[in-house]
């Protein structure tokens, strides 16, 4: 079986012949000269013919050198052209950036971080899905991805790269009619709103530090953590909603904290990448920005 044909090996050729011998071309290209004589043997082996006539005063391309060097030349010139395009979309601070991130997240308080990149970053294009779901990141050509909770994939790096508390809120209008709650031990006599993955209510009391453990029996329950944040504002009873909520005025609108001397469990926000030494230069300029920003915000 005849060996693979290398690239190299018939780059290395058309060095020889453009600089006019195997001394020239290890000078220009820093090559030794064994080295260079061994891979044109090799080549020629390959492709079952000699290629160079060649002594210590004379060079010249046989007719299958000739045809190769006419025929590779362009080929190799056109490689050239296409990997220095791809090195400078890889090196330089342009193109597009597929990145995903929770709905409701984005909405209040991380899309500010993606719009100061933008800023900063003109030539970068953000493409982003926006999703509650975890989304397939590489059927989805995801660069990055913000997710909650502890890691799932082994196989993507994941900074930690903020974190969030928990709070009970509800809509003015139920709490006006509600039973008032003084101990998170009334909530049971409360229609709960849960959201998923939060199957289990852990609360803290800020002050004493007393935990509270709650398993609801939930009226409503959903994998969404803005439909349990909108029924509680339609009056429907109460739910656990990150904290940032309560801080932003749009999706606070209609809400009111619950027991605020109570916090639910810290939940982490990962920022997901693929691959730490071989990243693009936009990509990196991406979690290098987010780190920094998120280093200068308040905790929600």
């Amino acid at each position: 079986m005849k060996s693979k044909l290398s690239l190299d090996d018939l780059w290395l050729f058309q060095q020889v012949v453009q600089h006019g011998g195997i001394a020239a071309a290890a000078t220009a290209t820093g090559i030794p000269q064994a080295t260079l004589s061994r891979r044109l043997k090799g080549l020629e082996q390959t492709l079952g013919g000699r290629l160079l006539e060649r002594s210590a005063h004379y060079f010249s391309l046989t007719e299958l050198g000739e045809h190769y060097y006419q025929r590779c030349t362009p080929l190799l010139a056109e490689l050239r052209e296409i990997r220095n395009q791809l090195d400078d979309q890889h090196t330089r601070l342009c193109g597009r950036l597929r990145i995903t991130a929770p709905v409701s997240m984005t909405q209040s308080w991380l899309g500010q971080c993606f719009f100061a990149f933008m800023q900063q970053y003109p030539g970068i294009q953000l493409d982003l899905v926006l999703s509650n779901q975890y989304e397939n990141l590489i059927e989805q050509h995801i660069d990055a991805a913000f997710r909650v909770g502890e890691p799932r994939d082994s196989s993507w790096i994941a900074r930690p790269v903020w974190s969030t508390r928990m709070a009970l809120c509800a809509s003015s209008e139920y709490l006006v009619n509600a039973e008032p709650v003084s101990h998170p031990q009334q909530l049971h006599q409360h229609p709960l709103l849960a959201a998923y993955p939060i199957n289990e209510w852990l609360l803290q009391n800020k002050h004493n530090q007393e935990y509270f453990r709650l398993a609801p029996q939930s009226r409503l329950r959903v994998n969404d953590i803005d439909v349990a944040a909108n029924a509680a504002k339609a009056g429907l009873g109460i739910a656990l909603i990150p904290t940032y909520y309560l801080a932003s005025d749009t999706s606070a609108e209609g809400l009111q904290a619950v027991l605020p001397d109570w916090q639910g469990q810290q939940r982490p926000v990962y920022l997901y990448y693929r691959d730490r030494d071989v990243m693009p230069a936009r990509l990196k300029a991406f979690t290098q920005f987010v780190l920094e920003w998120v280093s200068h915000q308040p905790m929600p």
